[in-house]
């Protein structure tokens, strides 16, 4: 881990990616802060549409990112979208305290979306340019989930506190401020990449780069086995969050007595998933050199769903800080594995599409997520969404085992 730390250039995306981290974890809070605030009735429906316009981008973008970003220069990439997304997040500050300029502040959150998905994945396919040696890109995962991972601790400690202090519009506004230094980091970074500038041909040109991505994927067991098992969990974690933040956590607070304001109780929640997280990139290491990566992330499942499903019937805050904890231990260690296998299984060439491929899966989930939450709400409150959730990954992990045992039977 040393050594990768020690390359400037992997130190300089990794100092990126901690800034816009930061701005990233401060404007998603501040976002959830300015939902939690609106009238009782129209919480979890407003967080319901604020999570389809952060998702949405994924399904319209997200498949052709990977194309462009194998045609282009990353750090170009990285360098506009980083840019962009400090612009519109500006522009979001700028709407928020409006009431008639909602729908423009949607479209604001969808533009900045739609940003990410070009930094996100060109920020994964870069870091073996970066990153010489092929042994050292597990470490190299390894640091940079943990130095996300201390910056989500950090903003999401301190976030709550800062924004019941200054109000949702001020923390935007210092959000949007930390695109700027991201930026000027970008453009330091030294690459070895020989980039050649290709043409797009034609339209169906893009259409068959993107197929063949999607082909790969699709024809590769191991990559197909992890996308699959993080598709699944994001829609069951974003379920089980969106009926936490629309009413859950502010009835269990006020339940107990506890006297903090909901939206410095779910950042604190977050810190805790982020110690969770850290302490799962120290243990998938350690784990893995015991029991293969496909069978811990079967035993995941079921585990972590009992945690859940085990709130519905003990609606405690510190009962949910220790889930929050191991549901970061799980989360990292099922998040980690598989992008590290597609980045191990994939030809350099299609790094960029096949990694665009992975994260529309990955991300169409909190998408799916947010519409299947919207319409269980409309008939059932969201203590039993959040059951519903428990309960559909204990059966997902369950038919996995069974499904595996059959098939070695047979």
């Amino acid at each position: 881990m040393k050594n990768a730390f020690i390359n400037r250039n992997f130190s300089l995306l990794l100092l990126v990616q901690t800034v816009e981290q930061i701005g990233d974890s401060l404007i998603l809070m501040a976002l959830i802060a300015w939902v939690m605030g609106m009238e009782a009735g129209s919480k979890t429906a407003n967080m319901t549409i604020l999570l389809f316009w952060i998702g949405l981008p994924i399904i319209i973008i997200g498949p052709f990112s990977g194309v462009i970003i194998d045609l282009f220069s990353k750090k170009t990439l990285l360098a506009v979208s980083t840019f962009a997304k400090g612009v519109f997040i500006f522009l979001i500050f700028l709407c928020v305290e409006y009431r008639e300029l909602i729908p423009l502040l949607y479209f604001f959150v969808f533009m900045k979306s739609f940003s990410t998905q070009f930094f996100t994945p060109a920020k994964s396919a870069f870091v073996p340019d970066l990153v010489y040696d092929k042994d050292m890109l597990v470490r190299a995962n390894s640091l940079s989930a943990t130095a996300m991972i201390i910056t989500q601790i950090t903003t999401y400690a301190v976030s709550g506190f800062v924004i019941a202090k200054f109000g949702p519009k001020n923390v935007m506004f210092i959000s949007a401020c930390l695109y700027v230094p991201a930026v000027l980091l970008v453009l330091l970074i030294k690459s070895g990449q020989v980039h050649k500038k290709k043409q797009i041909e034609s339209f169906k040109h893009i259409t068959d780069d993107l197929g063949d991505g999607f082909n790969f994927m699709r024809g590769h067991g191991k990559i197909k086995f992890v996308t699959r098992r993080v598709f699944f969990m994001m829609i069951a974690v974003i379920v089980f969050y969106i009926s936490l933040t629309g009413g859950v956590l502010e009835r269990m607070i006020s339940t107990e007595g506890i006297k903090i304001e909901t939206i410095i109780a779910l950042c604190i929640m977050q810190a805790i998933l982020g110690a969770g997280l850290v302490a799962g990139v120290i243990l998938t290491e350690k784990i893995l050199k015991r029991v293969e990566e496909e069978r811990l992330i079967k035993f995941i499942f079921p585990i972590f769903g009992l945690l859940i499903t085990g709130l519905y019937f003990f609606p405690s805050y510190l009962f949910l800080l220790a889930c929050a904890f191991f549901g970061g231990i799980a989360g990292v260690m099922v998040l980690s594995i598989a992008e590290t296998t597609v980045q191990k299984e994939t030809p350099e060439n299609m790094r960029g599409r096949i990694f665009s491929a992975y994260y529309v899966f990955r991300n169409t989930g909190p998408l799916i997520a947010a519409g299947l939450a919207g319409f269980l709400i409309r008939f059932i409150n969201e203590e039993k969404v959040m059951l519903i959730s428990g309960l559909s990954l204990v059966a997902y992990g369950l038919v996995n085992f069974i499904s595996s045992r059959q098939a070695k039977g047979a």
